[in-house]
């Protein structure tokens, strides 16, 4: 993406879409990105100051958004004051979009900016993984360049696991913008089952055995329509190559890409 597309914490957003694309909306908000699409038939417009009454009214149910400032352009609403972090800029965006009536929504809300991009990498950094449900079987990697946060990963498809860390990251203060493409993997039952041998399997090695409890152990396995990927770190060459001939030998399993490193 070309770097003019990011937005600052102090340059306006704007997002304009048909009536009844909410769904999309709120992806353009965690996102950063601005949307356009061309207008429907939608609700009967109302006036100006009754609008902005009814997204008034809608904010208000947040505490936090009730310092915002909301004037109205025909159908185009913007958003001005300031808030604590991105989580709540994004709710207030994605809140006056749901109005019936708001075909765009404006933002010129301020939100504190970053002091220190490795500062801010390493609290996402634990902010994932602290998170309960990100575990051996999933893998996130990422980058944070001027308060944007930029994941990309795999996860198992047991919650909306993507949703969940998209708040826990949007809270950080500092963070400006959040572009995440987290994909849940396949929910076959196959590889539910070969996850579950697999983790049999390591309970039972003595080179992994200390590892059987560990949430989210230094190497993750990834498997996905039956074939696993090994990322991370282990002990050394033999652990390397122990660990492959677990997964390989698994039932159902049908290739291992080994990329594991070794300390």
């Amino acid at each position: 993406m070309n770097r003019n597309h990011l937005r600052s914490a102090r340059s306006a957003t704007r997002l304009t879409a048909a009536p009844g694309l909410g769904a999309l909306a709120r992806l353009g908000v965690a996102t950063g990105l601005a949307l356009a699409w061309t207008s429907g038939a939608g609700a009967a417009a109302q006036s100006g100051d009754a609008l902005a009454r009814a997204v008034e009214d809608a904010l208000d149910d947040e505490r936090a958004l009730r310092r915002l400032e909301v004037s109205v352009a025909g159908s185009e609403v913007t958003l001005s004051g300031s808030l604590r972090n991105f989580w709540e800029k994004s709710e207030a965006l994605r809140i006056a979009f749901d109005v019936e009536g708001v075909e765009t929504v404006a933002s010129e809300i301020e939100i504190p900016e970053p002091e220190d991009d490795q500062e801010l990498a390493n609290e996402v950094g634990r902010q994932i993984t602290r998170y309960p449900f990100y575990t051996m079987w999933d893998v996130i990697n990422g980058r944070v360049d001027d308060g944007v946060v930029r994941l990309r990963g795999l996860v198992t498809p047991i919650r909306d696991k993507a949703g969940e860390l998209f708040e826990r990251i949007a809270k950080i203060p500092g963070v400006q913008d959040i572009q995440m493409d987290i994909r849940p993997l396949s929910p076959s039952s196959g590889d539910a089952r070969i996850r579950s041998i697999i983790s049999r399997q390591l309970a039972r090695n003595t080179h992994f055995e200390r590892f059987a409890r560990m949430r989210n152990p230094p190497f993750h396995i990834i498997v996905n329509n039956s074939l696993a990927t090994l990322i991370g770190y282990v002990q050394g060459e033999i652990e390397r190559m122990e660990l492959q001939r677990i997964v390989a030998q698994t039932p159902g399993v049908l290739r291992v890409d080994n990329q594991l490193q070794t300390r």
